[in-house]
């Protein structure tokens, strides 16, 4: 385990390296550490829907192909896939299109094993309110969440 400062000595080594502020320097190195996880995520999130409903999804996980419109009868296609939470990391939508029509639907899928980004407990207020906060993995677009800024 890393003391408090040994972790402020290799932020401040990366900072003389790149340039950086102590705080974009801090981030860049927690995204590096979650780098592995932060590849799946993009790799769940970006994917490219199938030609036919003949084929195999390629979103890489279960989805539900062949569902009928009840307006035209055509197959539904999964088309997207995006984060589905402010605070539950391994939640996603995924969202639906009918081939022959408008229509269109989104289900809630829950992903263990492949996190959007990471849930942390911070302290807010002048109560000292813990709260559960999400941070966004670099790549990922989240609808809800904005990314963090790289000026802090």
């Amino acid at each position: 385990m890393t003391t408090n400062r040994g972790r402020k000595d290799v932020i401040r080594d990366r900072m003389a390296a790149t340039g950086e502020s102590y705080n974009v320097a801090a981030r860049n190195l927690k995204a590096m550490k979650d780098m592995g996880a932060t590849r799946e995520a993009v790799l769940t999130q970006r994917w490219k829907p199938a030609d036919s409903p003949d084929v195999p999804c390629p979103c890489g996980s279960t989805c539900e192909p062949g569902e009928r419109c009840a307006r035209c009868h055509a197959l539904h296609r999964h088309v997207a896939r995006y984060p589905g939470s402010t605070t539950e990391v391994e939640t996603w939508v995924d969202r639906y299109e009918c081939l022959g029509c408008s229509a269109s639907y989104t289900l809630f899928v829950r992903l263990a094993g492949r996190p959007w980004g990471v849930a942390e407990t911070v302290v807010r207020g002048g109560s000292a309110e813990e709260v559960v906060r999400a941070r966004v993995f670099p790549g990922v677009a989240h609808p809800l969440l904005k990314p963090e800024s790289d000026d802090s």
